[in-house]
């Protein structure tokens, strides 16, 4: 279901084609509940059956973006034995796989707004995000090896793709702590901000999504995220597709009429909430 938590760790808001998702404990660094895991899933997965949606916006509330999981509850893994640990673990990030899914499967463009640091699982919104924005105290923390844990979140799939295979190697295995400059430099940020221009310019990208044609803007996004799977050949038949699915859509329409007029585009799909 599209709305905040029960418990208000996250808050939802709808405008204008923009879902804002903001993360809502500031005082834990906006570390998410393991009970959260599941309605940010239904969230996710609500979104992508919801057309009207066009760009989702996630953000934190504070001055940390997020810090992933609840790492201070941990502590009370230690006194289970190793084999409920095991299991209570394994129960515990199988449904986070269902959230890091539905997250993937998103089909129209993601904006990260980072403050502060993005840590643990909160990396999945940035890594997975289509265009980052933050302010100079943006910070990207691998440290699960701090705690003697590989990485999750689908941290080992998105972060080859961002910063290349070798890089991603490097940052995970000496669980480094990337400020903006150097995230800028390798690709994990698009564009740093003055801290009090960051809410603005985060909801003006995500706005100028949301007017974008929409069936041309989903067949980019999955004809760039499905590339890496297939042969040329099968790719560039998959680009003739999207091409002929587009020349059939109103909007194709209303972009050569507004080119040829010198006007701003309307498209038709973004006419609706």
């Amino acid at each position: 279901m599209i709305q905040s938590a029960d418990d208000s760790s996250y808050l939802v808001e709808v405008a204008d084609g923009v879902l804002r998702l903001s993360f809502n404990r500031p005082e834990f660094g906006n570390a998410m509940p393991s009970t959260a895991t599941t309605p940010l899933t239904a969230l996710f997965r609500a979104a992508q059956a919801d057309r009207t949606i066009r760009c989702i916006l996630v953000r934190g509330e504070g001055r940390i973006f997020s810090a992933g999981g609840d790492v201070a509850g941990f502590q009370r893994s230690l006194s289970q034995t190793k084999r409920e640990r095991a299991e209570d673990f394994g129960r515990r990030l199988g449904v986070l796989r269902g959230l890091v899914d539905a997250v993937m499967a998103f089909d129209r463009p993601i904006v990260a707004s980072v403050r502060g640091a993005a840590a643990g699982a909160g990396l999945l919104y940035p890594l997975v995000a289509d265009y980052v924005i933050g302010d100079e105290t943006a910070t990207f923390v691998f440290a699960h090896q701090k705690v003697g844990l590989s990485p999750d979140g689908g941290v080992t799939v998105l972060l080859p793709g961002v910063v290349g295979e070798r890089m991603a190697r490097t940052l995970l295995l000496t669980a480094a702590k990337v400020d903006a400059d150097e995230a800028k430099a390798l690709g994990m940020l698009h564009r740093i901000v003055a801290g009090d221009a960051l809410e603005q310019e985060a909801a003006k990208m995500a706005r100028r999504f949301a007017r974008a044609p929409q069936k041309a803007i989903r067949l980019a996004k999955t004809l760039l995220r499905d590339a890496p799977l297939r042969s040329a050949a099968t790719q560039l038949d998959a680009e003739t597709a999207g091409i002929v699915a587009c020349v059939t859509d109103d909007d194709f329409e209303e972009g050569v009429n507004a080119f040829l007029e010198k006007r701003a585009a309307d498209f038709p799909s973004t006419r609706t909430a």
